[in-house]
This record gives C-alpha cells, structure tokens and sequence, in this order.
C-alpha cells in the first residue's frame, strides 16, 4: 500500500471515529490556566510552594514560521524519570463530539481555560522507546526532512492522521511542515503547596528566559467560577497576572524559533 493510500485510509478512520460520537464516556474536564508575569522565586515563596525533585525537559517541533502553531497544532516531547512521551495536542474542538475510541489508548479531551474562553482540545500521547527518543534528538534530524521523517516513525497512526486532516484543510500537502524544526531543550520544574490543588510550572528557554503557569484541574461546570477563585487567591498574594493570557504560550513558541 502506497504512502497516500494509507493517509487516506488513516482519515476516513478518523472521520468515522467523529461522526458517531459516544457522549455518555467522554468526561467533561477543564484546565485552568494562568500565566503570571511575576518573577519565579516571588511566585514560590508567596505560595508557599515546594518543588518537584526531578525537573523535566522539553522539545517543541515547530516550523520557524510557526506553522502548525497557528493551525491550532502543538507537537511535544517530554522526558522526564518515567521515560519520554511525545504529544500531539489539538485545539478548537468539541469534545462532546470526539468518540472515546479516538482516544484510546493514552488520549483524552479537555478543555483549557485561558481567560474568560474555553477551547477544547484533543491530546494524544504516545510512549517512545529509547530508539524512538535516541532517533527524535540525534544530531542529523534537528530540522526538515530528516526530522519530519523521524518524528512521523514516531507518532501512533491516530497522531499522524489527526496532523494530516488539520494541515490538509489549509492545502499542505504533507501532515509535517517540510521546515519542520526542534525547537529547545527547555527545562520545566514543577512546584506544590500540599495544602492546594494548584500546580505551578516554571518553564526556563535555552537562552534563560523564564515563563510561570499556575494550572489546576477540575470539572468543565465550575471551571470559570474556579478560575475567579484562584484569580483572588494570586491577587491577594500580590503577584502579577500577564495582560494577555492568550500571547505566552505564543511568545514562547518564537523565542524557541528564533
């Protein structure tokens, strides 16, 4: 079978998994998510967190123009103790229409909560064996057709064929932009108050630059009604919220790229 025949066998899977929606097994889950433009050591010490022993480390893959980015596309390698995993994650979407079956066997729907506006997002996620890593980071596939080549080995069927579908709507013709890049490493610590459900992540660039997330989980119905509590609970400890909550995972991206 041809490499088109496959891709389009892989989309009409995809297709049929839509269109016949089991609603009553998807849960209805939120991220709540609030970038702080506060320096890190304040955000630790007026929280009280404690960090995570073991920090994780980060690479985005990206086009310099940011391409799948703007498709509403991220695709992600974490590594951390457990072993490495490689993500696709999915924006604009209705998770009341994903059937549970696209999802299996390590993905999910949820929405994240940037603002005021809730986007549903579908997330993919698939454990890489030491050869996968090794090949994803060896020094010949940092960028373009090696890379793309590499990182579509890699990814389970539903992953490639999701790419697929999203970049065809804007006429590419192959699921990975053909300037494809790995974008970091960047290091990512993780701090708690064990008295809270809240997470904060710090995310360091290559170049030093620091961004903070504070981020919790918890059911869709009372995600906006959360997200104000946690507003006054960052407010009262005299930390700074970024104006544009939709801007940083963007500014990142860039920093990455250039």
């Amino acid at each position: 079978m041809t490499p088109l025949a496959l891709t389009s066998r892989l989309v009409c899977a995809l297709a049929a998994a839509f269109a016949a929606p089991d609603t009553r097994s998807v849960e209805s889950q939120a991220e709540i998510q609030i970038n702080l433009c506060s320096d890190p050591a304040q955000v630790i010490s007026a929280l009280a967190l404690v960090g995570d022993r073991n920090p994780t480390t980060i690479w985005l893959f990206d086009s310099p123009t940011l391409e799948l980015n703007r498709l509403g596309l991220r695709l992600r390698l974490r590594e951390h103790r457990k072993g490495s995993e490689l993500t696709l994650k999915v924006a604009g979407q209705n998770c009341e229409q994903v059937n549970p079956a696209l999802l299996k066997p390590n993905g999910k729907c949820e929405a994240d909560l940037h603002g005021d506006a809730l986007d549903d997002v579908i997330s993919l996620s698939r454990r890489l064996e030491k050869s996968g890593r090794e090949r994803l980071l060896a020094s010949d596939t940092a960028r373009g057709a090696p890379l793309a080549a590499a990182l579509t080995a890699a990814m389970e069927p539903s992953q490639r064929t999701l790419l697929a579908e999203r970049r065809s709507v804007t006429g590419g013709a192959e699921p990975l932009p053909s300037d494809i890049s790995r974008l970091g490493p960047s290091t990512v610590r993780t701090y708690r108050n064990r008295n809270a459900s809240h997470v904060v992540e710090v995310w360091t660039l290559p170049a030093g630059q620091e961004f903070v997330e504070l981020s919790e989980k918890t059911r869709r119905s009372v995600a906006l009604a959360r997200r104000s509590e946690l507003t006054q609970l960052v407010n009262a400890a005299g930390l700074a919220i970024c104006r544009d909550q939709e801007s940083q995972a963007k500014n990142k991206l860039t920093l990455l790229a250039r």
